[in-house]
């Protein structure tokens, strides 16, 4: 089975696959293949030619062109990229027409020195798995296909060896690529010289001699080897007689096919196609691939860019952590993993609040709402009844609020900082406050931020802490795995298992500054100095099936502690918009299907501190 089916899971239109090869048999496809070459070496055969390819080798099949891989030495590394031509057709019309080679012995060229740091920039990314990955992995793929046309749609001969052209005169070279084009996808048609030279709007005798300089044969030589090459896929693919292919691909007779046949092929078709019968890929005879740990392919990644990235510099990150995790998704639980919130209020909160105030406590999906007021009043049996018509548990205590007794001025409460302490000491079985206030006092001198562990500012604005008190609500269940800086815990939704990731990218040092005051100022050097990268990858063993993945991700940017930052801690810069909802980003998300045979695998890629949490559930 000759021609291949490409699978592009959840209809993303690129597909890559960074693996050792052993060998990938002759096929062909209508899409765009780039093969890149990050480890070692192998042999690919495209056409009648085999090329050697080594460690930083590009090669580019444009479709329908039959080709194959086997490897040279045992420890290579190659990348597939496959491109799906027709949903690209909207960036590129004349995608399905292109003639790429980029296969060239000169490689230092600037222009492949190019092409090696756009593909190396989207195998990483897609590695990665950042949040949005696949829109920038789509505008880096547009921005190699723009590459591949300026530079690498067209190709010439060196010897026997087809390669990418060095391009000169730039209107001749779009000619002649237009020309490529033409015959590419009219080979089978009667064409003459006649036809590009209308195409063209130049003289028959230009045409051949531009033909002739740039590829090095003739018109007719060069309509033939097209025709011969694109005849290849017929003939491995399928039981037909050679006259017949002959006919089909435009030769006028049998033996004018198998002498330009055996001119570029070295033998006849019928020799050919006994050559290589044993060498199509089928079901007895598929890819060999051996797939390799993910912390070895990103790291092969960054040490085959970082002569590209000039924010890859070593002395600029500080660390980068790379973890794989294998999870038994029936394991046994280490411990349950729940968290009964008590969100304390008072009547200041109603008026500073107003309607907001139910929602705030809708989000947080506390246990039990504590009013903190004195004696009754009637309005304060009207607040009871409010929140228990909301559908609350209501609680009055008389005390004042908790976080009235707190010290202000622990300004790592007000930012990404707190929720990774939570975090982190939830699931280390560490205590945490059961009772919290749903906001700061009110101020003042009108401080918007007063370092207090409240979830909300006094204005009402949702701290990076809320967001985290909300997920953690809609959390029970067993911890199944545990890492330094992720977890893995196993809940269950209408009888059916549902999985929750977290990961978080944090020091030990920042963490402990949401126990001890410091100036604001100094909390957002110390964030804005911690660069460690982290790299986590997790594998969690499920049935068949189709999952939905809901990724959240929050960072030391997307936070009312950010945007004050960046107003210098200014309150009066803000203060008319002290209750606008819109200071306060909220977490990522990004969603998708995957299909799962054996094992669902999920990324996490975080630069600086921040929070990652991926919510699994089977449909249907």
């Amino acid at each position: 089975m000759l021609l291949e089916r490409l699978y592009y899971p959840n209809d993303y239109p690129i597909h890559i696959h960074i693996a050792s090869l052993t060998q990938d048999p002759l096929h062909y496809h209508p899409d765009i293949e780039l093969v890149y070459v990050l480890k070692g070496e192998i042999e690919l055969k495209n056409g009648y030619y085999t090329y050697r390819l080594r460690a930083g080798d590009i090669f580019t099949n444009s479709g329908n062109e039959v080709h194959g891989m086997k490897a040279v030495t045992k420890d290579n590394v190659i990348a597939q990229i496959h491109v799906r031509t027709k949903d690209l057709s909207h960036y590129f019309p004349d995608l399905s027409k292109a003639c790429y080679r980029t296969y060239s012995k000169n490689v230092n060229d600037k222009r492949y020195e190019l092409l090696r740091e756009l593909v190396l920039k989207l195998l990483l990314k897609n590695e990665l798995k950042d949040f949005n990955y696949k829109s920038e992995c789509l505008y880096l793929t547009v921005d190699i296909i723009k590459h591949l046309n300026k530079y690498f749609n067209l190709f010439a001969f060196d010897k026997d060896m087809v390669v990418g052209f060095d391009r000169g005169n730039e209107l001749a070279t779009e000619r002649i690529s237009r020309i490529c084009q033409y015959l590419y996808q009219n080979y089978a048609s009667n064409i003459t010289l006649q036809d590009l030279s209308d195409m063209e709007h130049l003289s028959t005798y230009y045409i051949s001699h531009l033909i002739k300089d740039f590829t090095g044969m003739n018109f007719r030589e060069f309509l033939c080897f097209a025709r011969v090459e694109m005849s290849e896929g017929r003939l491995l693919g399928s039981d037909r007689k050679i006259s017949q292919i002959a006919g089909e691909v435009g030769f006028s007779t049998t033996a004018y096919y198998k002498k330009y046949f055996t001119k570029w092929f070295g033998h006849d078709p019928q020799k050919h196609r006994e050559l290589f019968k044993n060498s199509i890929k089928n079901d007895l005879n598929p890819a060999v691939f051996r797939e390799l740990p993910r912390s070895q392919t990103v790291s092969l990644l960054r040490e085959s860019y970082a002569g590209y990235d000039p924010h890859q510099a070593p002395e600029t990150i500080v660390s980068s952590l790379n973890l794989e995790m294998e999870v038994d998704a029936d394991a046994k639980p280490l411990f349950h993993f729940g968290h009964s919130l008590h969100v304390i209020v008072t009547p200041a909160d109603f008026h500073a609040l107003g309607a907001g105030l139910i929602g705030g406590l809708s989000d947080l999906l506390p246990a039990k709402v504590i009013l903190r007021e004195g004696k009754e009043t009637e309005a304060q049996n009207k607040r009871i009844q409010l929140l228990q018509s909301a559908g609350f548990s209501v609680e009055k205590k008389d005390s004042p609020g908790l976080c009235r007794n707190h010290t202000p001025g622990i300004f790592a409460c007000d930012s990404i900082l707190y929720p990774i302490w939570l975090l982190d000491q939830i699931a280390k079985k560490k205590s945490i406050p059961a009772e919290i206030c749903l906001r700061d006092p009110d101020s003042p001198d009108g401080e918007i931020l007063q370092g207090l562990p409240s979830p909300l500012t006094a204005g009402g604005i949702r701290k990076p802490s809320f967001f985290l008190y909300s997920t953690l609500a809609r959390i029970k269940g067993d911890l199944i795995a545990l890492g330094s800086q992720c977890g893995v815990i196993r809940t269950l939704r209408e009888g059916n298992p549902a999985y929750v990731i977290y990961a978080y990218n944090c020091s030990d040092d920042l963490k402990e500054l949401c126990l001890r005051p410091m100036d604001k100022m100094d909390v957002k050097h110390r964030i804005d100095d911690f660069r460690d990268e982290l790299n986590l990858g997790v594998s969690i063993n499920l049935r068949p099936g189709t999952y939905a993945v809901l990724k959240y991700s929050m960072n030391q940017e997307n936070n009312i502690f950010a945007h004050m930052a960046s107003l210098n801690f200014r309150s009066d810069a803000i203060a008319h918009h002290t209750r606008s909802g819109m200071l306060a980003d909220y977490p990522m998300l990004e969603t998708y299907l995957e299909d799962v045979r054996t094992a669902l695998n999920v990324n996490f890629s975080m630069k600086g501190a921040g929070i990652q949490i991926a919510m699994i559930r089977q449909c249907g």
